[in-house]
């Protein structure tokens, strides 16, 4: 009843003012063999390259990805990744991944073969519970082990610490091409934001409770807007930079282009995105137009 309840309330949140409009391109099941996904958690994006991270499986699933019609469908098994759960591609096709088990960034080439461990330097004892990548191949990474945000170089040295307000559940950060930091609390269902070289977090989003159920993944559209995966709400929210609400995107469903416990997404500049729908056991789709 509490969840029936929690999702009447956000179907009547006040109406989205973003233009952001989601249209399914249908959803994705298997790889080339017809063997399906299992609780997919994580999406990676690059030009021509979806990568799942077919959770339930232990695997990555690589397709080819042309004009919104994904094919393909290869598999790649490892022995040093076995719970995958989230996916970045860097602009050299190479592949970093979280593998919950290890608790450690896995480094992958373009065809899949294990590369190492991205070992942090200049902090000790990194668990990372999320990351994202930036243009320059820097990688940001949520640290559990000193509840703060570490930028890394390539190489994993230690670029920049900045701690995390007390009190909060992070779940995930992402990083806009100024170099702002944001930084997703599920707890309080807000977002907090740092500037490039800044030293303290500052609250961008509060009041979001009403909005959010469960907010578990975030990332921005590069044209002033952030996404949040609401897992529990069986959503998209929409978010200004300026931490305003816009409205929400999708809803609970099994048909083509609702979903059931989402996990992460990805965006391609060409406007399209692709949803790791784990309840549904698939990904799904969608045109991002405005």
């Amino acid at each position: 009843m509490k969840n029936v309840l929690v999702l009447a309330l956000l179907a009547a949140a006040p109406a989205a003012r973003a233009e952001l409009a989601f249209v399914s391109r249908g959803p994705v099941y298997a790889d080339s063999k017809n063997a399906p996904l299992k609780a997919p958690e994580g999406v990676g994006c690059a030009d021509g390259t979806l990568v799942v991270a077919d959770t339930g499986n232990g695997r990555l699933v690589s397709y080819e990805w042309r004009d919104g019609v994904v094919s393909g469908g290869t598999e790649i098994k490892l022995a040093q990744v076995t719970h995958p759960v989230r996916v970045q591609l860097d602009g050299q096709g190479n592949l970093l991944v979280l593998d919950r088990k290890a608790k450690k960034i896995a480094r992958l080439d373009p065809k899949g073969a294990f590369q190492g461990w991205l070992e942090p330097k200049g902090a000790a004892g990194v668990v990372p519970q999320a990351f994202k990548l930036d243009a320059a191949g820097d990688v940001w990474v949520l640290d559990q082990t000193s509840n703060a945000v570490l930028a890394l170089d390539p190489t994993g040295a230690l670029k920049s610490k900045v701690e995390l307000p007390k009190g909060g559940i992070f779940v995930d950060l992402t990083v806009d091409a100024a170099g702002t930091v944001y930084a997703l609390d599920a707890r309080g269902a807000e977002v907090w934001s740092v500037e490039k070289g800044g030293a303290a977090f500052k609250l961008l989003s509060k009041g979001l409770k009403e909005s959010m159920n469960f907010p578990a993944y975030l990332t921005h559209d590069g044209k002033g807007t952030l996404l949040v995966v609401d897992q529990n709400g069986m959503g998209v929210v929409l978010l200004g930079i300026d931490g305003s609400y816009l409205g929400r995107r999708l809803a609970l469903g099994w048909t083509e282009g609702a979903v059931y416990y989402p996990a992460q997404l990805c965006l391609t500049p060409g406007g399209e995105m692709v949803v790791a729908d784990r309840g549904n056991n698939r990904v799904d789709l969608f045109s991002v137009t405005r």
